[in-house]
């Protein structure tokens, strides 16, 4: 018993390092494009303002979300620093590792501990999600909505309680919250997928659907009065009507904002994300549907898949939502044991993609980190020892999930300080404000990049240009576009003494003193 005792000891020291673990690669990565440097301006707007209900980009409305994620992240900024990348960032992994303490109960309720750990260590390497809990963009909180709704309906389930039912109707609220009426219809779609597949039409009785409903209209309401107070009618249609109902049907108006893709662009953006897990997903499906009738995590994968795809609006992220019911099916699948065609060669495959992950780090050699290189190699090799040598690990899928882990963790550390110099926006963004001491800044032709960032740093707003022909004063003007077509259309109508400039990621940012052809001089 003691022996016992000490075995099941080490084996959670062993979870818990690696939760630790975990947060290390790309925590303090900086800004990088397309989603950061929008979505920190609104948390930095919020965070001096105190203005709980409207998030604003630049001194603008910003009502493409509701304001979960924002707020959440400006009490960090609040406590930590509103001009630091790192306090907001602490918001996504907030939501991050609640979503794997989720998927963690979720999966033990099937199959005890070992399939829990399986399932959360399954999430937390899945590579759309790794990134998600690494990046300042409100999707996290989305999918934490989405796992809290998906455990208390598993709950309600097995024994439907009025506390059970109160559950689903935070998860419902909090995902409206987090991300408009996207995050109540995902789970909804879950419900109803999965009492499809069961065929059990009295599933919705067991959910208390009056206390679920009151308990989701509470907080909803209370925020929704609060926009009404705010901006009136327009701007509740710009939060629910615009961004939520029109971009799902893709009408002209909704369209506008972006992101339109076919119907079956899912099945193809899906695989990408989910890997390294694409592989073993295959048969965890097939198993999942050949016992479709007591499997609690397929309808929770498919309801919201199909949901998704027939929306207008897709992006590879949004599907982040559906990973914590994937991770499920994987680790029942391995818990099981259920034998399909071709399993042998699809765990070799996924043993392959662990040592090649854990060789990664090594590469950090070559490209100019060789301590972080050297470090993060010897870490994985360590840790894929250590794990693979305790017999109880090899139980369950336990030390491929575990091992995945940590070669991607190691890997990652790597991928990011090699590219935080390339793609960070935060410095060129404070070195054009030294640059500029005392004078004011001109965003020209905003993406949202400067418009975030500047007011992130300073907690002012600045003014825009929407293109080159648009200037009619001199002054300091700052962008960045990827094929030189700003800087060229500038130079062909003004004066342009480039100032500052830097290539980050895929475009060349600039700080350039403007002088329109025809413009007084700039008053000193």
């Amino acid at each position: 018993m003691l022996m016992a005792h000490c075995m099941k000891t080490r084996q959670w020291a062993i979870v818990f390092a690696l939760c630790v673990f975990i947060l290390i690669p790309g925590i303090n990565h900086g800004i990088w494009r397309p989603d950061e440097p929008q979505v920190v301006g609104i948390c930095s707007a919020m965070a001096r303002s105190g203005d709980w209900v409207v998030p604003r980009l630049n001194g603008v409305p910003f009502l493409e979300k509701p304001p979960l994620y924002y707020a959440m992240a400006a009490l960090s900024g609040r406590v930590f620093g509103v001009d630091q990348d790192l306090p907001y960032r602490a918001a996504s992994l907030f939501f991050g590792l609640l979503t794997i303490l989720l998927t963690f109960l979720i999966a033990r309720q099937r199959g005890g501990d070992a399939v829990g750990i399986v399932s959360a260590a399954i999430l937390a390497s899945a590579w759309k999600f790794f990134i998600c809990m690494r990046w300042i963009q409100v999707d996290s909180a989305l999918v934490l909505g989405v796992t809290l709704g998906l455990y208390a309906y598993q709950r309600l389930t097995q024994g439907p309680s009025h506390w059970n039912a109160v559950l689903l109707g935070l998860a419902l609220g909090l995902s409206f919250l987090a991300k408009g009426l996207v995050g109540p219809a995902i789970i909804a779609a879950g419900i109803l997928g999965d009492a499809i597949i069961k065929r059990d039409v009295g599933i919705w009785g067991k959910l208390k659907p009056l206390t679920m409903l009151f308990c989701c209209c509470l907080p909803v309401g209370i925020w929704v009065i609060g926009l009404w107070q705010s901006g009136g009618w327009p701007f509740v249609r710009e939060v629910i009507v615009v961004n939520n109902l029109m971009r799902f049907t893709g009408a002209p108006e909704g369209a506008a904002l972006g992101h339109q893709h076919g119907l079956f662009s899912y099945l193809a953006s899906f695989p990408r994300s989910f890997l390294p897990w694409t592989f073993l997903f295959i048969p965890a499906l097939i198993s999942s549907w050949k016992g479709r009738r007591q499997n609690p995590y397929l309808g929770w994968f498919l309801g919201p898949f199909i949901l998704l795809s027939l929306a207008s609006t897709k992006r590879s992220i949004y599907l982040a939502p559906l990973f914590p019911a994937a991770a499920c099916m994987i680790g029942l699948y391995l818990y099981e044991g259920i034998k399909v065609r071709g399993e042998d060669i699809i765990n070799k495959i996924t043993w392959g993609i662990v040592l090649v992950g854990a060789a990664a780090p090594w590469s950090g050699i070559f490209l100019g980190l060789p301590d972080i290189g050297i470090g993060m190699g010897i870490v994985a090799l360590a840790g894929l020892i250590v794990i693979n040598r305790d017999p109880a690990l090899r139980l369950y899928g336990l030390n491929l999930s575990l091992s995945m882990c940590v070669a991607l963790c190691a890997c990652m550390t790597v991928y990011f300080a090699y590219l935080q110099p390339k793609e960070n926006y935060l410095p060129f963004t404070r070195a054009a404000l030294k640059t500029a001491g005392k004078q004011d800044i001109i965003v020209l032709s905003p993406d949202e990049i400067f418009e975030g960032l500047l007011p992130m740093q300073t907690g002012k707003t600045y003014a825009t240009v929407s293109q080159p022909r648009d200037i009619k004063c001199e002054g300091l003007y700052i962008w960045a576009d990827r094929h030189d077509e700003i800087f060229k259309a500038a130079q062909e109508m003004s004066r342009v003494n480039v100032l500052l400039e830097q290539k980050i990621g895929s475009k060349q940012a600039r700080l350039a003193h403007i002088v329109p052809t025809g413009s007084m001089p700039l008053k000193q």
